[in-house]
């Protein structure tokens, strides 16, 4: 009798220490429910790849002059855009950095009282580049510059003009600003505010340039 119990007890002190060993093994070292752990993988800058998909408004204001015509043109529309976008985020002190990435859109506006038609455009990927500050890990904000290129497809002119639509692609210049609010450890909700410039010339004397402000909300992931 003694026998048998000693075996089950060195059999009972096995089985609990394999249960502790697997216990320490298959415990996650950051649990995403628990925010004050989330400095553990963060480390005061969220690194690397970052990717987002956004929906917004865009107003627009478009001025120009076609072929010999003196005759100066002004008119405005709104739309709606979706874009998405990749950046890769690298320290530089601190919560302090700066990123590098590229995106692309699609806009479409509708016609307005000063033009018979509405506008559909396509933002080709350009750089994108700018500085990012991570104020927790919940919250990030970044500024930066993006150069690249508009297709605009079938941009309706005012009537007065004989062409009623042209087709043409244009350098951009855009300012961007984004809030990033981390509601899980890699998932965020991004608000952005862009201002851009669009500039066309064409050897036929046909020039272009478009004001634009948009205001878009997306998600972004964050791979960490």
């Amino acid at each position: 009798m003694t026998r048998v119990l000693s075996i089950l007890l060195i059999l009972g002190c096995a089985l609990i220490s394999h249960g502790l060993h697997a216990q320490e093994v298959t415990e996650p070292l950051i649990r995403p429910e628990l925010p004050r752990e989330w400095s553990r993988a963060v480390r005061g800058f969220r690194r690397e790849h970052n990717f987002s998909v956004s929906y917004g408004y865009v107003v627009s204001r478009w001025k120009g002059h076609l072929t010999d015509s003196t005759d100066i043109f002004s008119f405005a529309n709104e739309g709606h855009q979706a874009r998405i976008s990749y950046a890769f985020h690298l320290p530089l002190v601190g919560g302090l950095g700066y990123y590098l990435g590229t995106q692309t859109s699609a806009l479409m506006s509708q016609s307005s009282r000063e033009s018979e038609g509405g506008e559909i455009s396509y933002g080709l990927p350009g750089l994108n580049v700018g500085l990012i500050v991570n104020l927790s890990d919940r919250v990030r904000l970044a500024s930066g510059l993006e150069l690249g290129w508009h297709r605009i497809e079938k941009l309706g002119l005012p009537e007065r003009f004989e062409r009623k639509r042209i087709s043409v692609t244009g350098e951009t210049q855009t300012w961007n600003g984004q809030i990033d609010y981390f509601y899980e450890l890699s998932w965020a909700v991004q608000l952005t505010y862009e201002s851009s410039e669009l500039t066309y010339n064409s050897k036929e004397s046909l020039a272009l340039r478009k004001l634009s402000r948009s205001w878009s909300l997306g998600i972004l992931k964050h791979l960490i």
